[in-house]
């Protein structure tokens, strides 16, 4: 940890003014993949934190308080944190493309929906197009095919008016 330490106070030493024009254009790409790479190591420390409950050993009422407590994190944040946490534990591809750097927690939140209500095992053999469609569209775009993928998913569910479902099914 101390290396982590030696480079984080390198990269907050940096002069943006002292940088040449070509190596700052790189150095704003390479720290925005590097801010996106910890996030992500931060989501799966999370969501382990998360899974072995560990908010509990010290009295907070859920892993929400305990971040807010002690992360300094207001409530959308630590929402986000946790759906995205646990949405990448049934989403391997997509962790693996956070994992790297190459999407970024924005584009993972907006995957994250395409899980609740009963599509998990639909989300899951999705999870590489999605993993795929983020590469190349900023978060907005992906949500918006997340959004339209949802429908359709919910229109190929045979359902009856009010939600149930048809006899027999």
């Amino acid at each position: 940890m101390k290396d982590l330490d030696a480079q984080v106070a390198r990269l907050a030493a940096v002069d943006p003014g002292e940088v040449p024009d070509a190596e700052l254009a790189l150095l704003v790409t390479d720290v925005r993949r590097l801010v996106d790479a910890t996030d992500a190591c931060w989501v799966r420390l999370l969501a382990e934190f998360d899974r072995r409950e560990l908010w509990n050993l010290d009295g907070a009422r859920s892993a929400a308080a305990w971040l807010r407590r002690e992360c300094r994190l207001v409530h959308p944040t630590t929402t986000s944190a946790l759906t995205v946490a646990r949405a990448l534990r049934s989403l391997p591809v997509t962790a693996e493309a956070f994992r790297t750097g190459t999407i970024s927690f924005d584009h993972v939140r907006a995957i994250a929906p395409a899980l609740e209500a009963a599509r998990g095992e639909l989300a899951r053999s999705a999870d590489p197009i999605f993993a795929r469609a983020a590469l190349w569209m900023n978060p907005r775009q992906m949500g918006n095919v997340v959004r339209t993928w949802i429908r359709l998913a919910e229109s190929e569910s045979p359902r009856l008016p009010g939600g149930s479902e048809p006899p027999g099914s």
